[in-house]
């Protein structure tokens, strides 16, 4: 048995953090979209998808990171730093596996608490699920238990967008599968690979989801290449202050190697990227940027989708907007100010006009 969301709640609740704030312009009309769907034609476009769009799209507006920092008693006033409340427990604990083993039961349970508030929900179902949870990863629950997130035939999720385009690489930081889902219920055949940050990481780790040289990414095929771990595996999340730092050794010394698949490597050096979801002040981005996309001259000037900086607490939006554009300019990016949502739609409507 599935339960169902009603899309109601994604598309209403889920997105309306991302409105525009005041004084900030939605720069369309500066966009060669015509040069962004031609490079999808060639097979030249590469999405880069956050954790943040993936939670969004499970949590809605609930914080699920406050809420854990809550929970584990968090003493500093950044309780939003997802990096930061995961090393804060995995030190006082003195275990970073079982930090992250936390995290992910924690949202498992979040999820389903969510679910009970849901209309027509299945009581009965959800305790039957509840007993279950403990041998369940999130995408598992969401998926395949919640039937959750519905990505029907209408194009109203980002996720849905990204899996209908002819793409044959998705690249995340995300931890959980729902790219994937998207891409079966577009009726493709997704297959997950995970980049083995860690020393010893490869031999823990289904053969599967290991690096596959002779394996050939294609549209109807795609190729979903997790670069912060599985909640498969909750040892191979890159989570805490202490996991990024070695990652981002760790990806630089193994960029030009058969450890990274060679389609990732030649995506992130020569298509078009498109950065979906990602906040500047967060680490996931800041290594992305200095260890696997900095210095890639043969890649066409790509796109960053930054959220309304009035929600960050900046208090002077002129002049964040201004650095951002610097910032992003010197990696090669323009910035394009707004919500993903209505990039995506806007990026549908332009791949279905040409």
């Amino acid at each position: 048995m599935r339960i169902m969301l009603n899309s109601c709640i994604l598309n209403g609740t889920n997105w309306s953090y991302f409105d525009l704030g005041a004084g900030l312009s939605m720069p369309g009309s500066s966009i060669d979209w015509y040069f962004i769907t031609e490079q999808i034609s060639q097979r030249k476009f590469a999405p880069i998808i956050s954790n943040q769009i993936i939670g969004s799209t499970l949590f809605g507006s609930h914080d699920t990171v406050r809420a854990w920092a809550e929970k584990i008693q968090y003493p500093l006033a950044d309780s939003d730093n997802l990096t930061r409340v995961a090393q804060f427990l995995s030190a006082t604990i003195q275990d970073s596996a079982r930090a992250k083993s936390g995290y992910l039961q924690f949202l498992k349970q979040s999820l389903l608490d969510l679910a009970r508030g849901w209309a027509r929900a299945d009581q009965a179902y959800l305790d039957q699920v509840k007993g279950e949870l403990r041998g369940l990863t999130l995408s598992q629950l969401a998926v395949e238990r919640l039937g959750y997130p519905d990505f029907g035939e209408e194009m109203d999720n980002p996720l849905r967008i990204l899996a209908a385009l002819d793409i044959p690489i998705y690249l995340t930081t995300s931890y959980h599968h729902l790219m994937e889902a998207a891409l079966k219920a577009a009726g493709k055949t997704p297959r997950t690979q995970l980049y083995c940050w860690r020393e010893g990481l490869e031999d823990n780790i289904a053969s599967e989801y290991r690096t596959d040289p002779n394996f050939e990414p294609g549209v109807q095929t795609p190729l979903v290449y997790h670069l912060h771990g599985i909640d498969d595996f909750p040892d191979s999340l890159v989570l805490t202050e202490d996991d990024f730092l070695e990652f981002l050794v760790n990806v630089t010394q193994d960029f030009n190697t058969d450890a990274i698949p060679s389609a990732v490597r030649n995506a992130l050096a020569s298509s078009l990227l498109l950065l979906l979801g990602y906040d500047l002040h967060t680490l996931d981005l800041r290594v992305l940027l200095q260890g696997l996309i900095r210095g890639k001259p043969l890649r066409p000037r790509s796109f960053a989708i930054q959220l309304n900086p009035q929600a960050d607490g900046v208090k002077d939006t002129v002049q964040f907007q201004e650095y951002l554009q610097k910032y992003f300019g010197q990696v090669r990016f323009d910035v394009y100010w707004g919500d993903p949502q209505s990039f995506m739609k806007t990026l549908w409507d332009e791949w279905e006009a040409s």
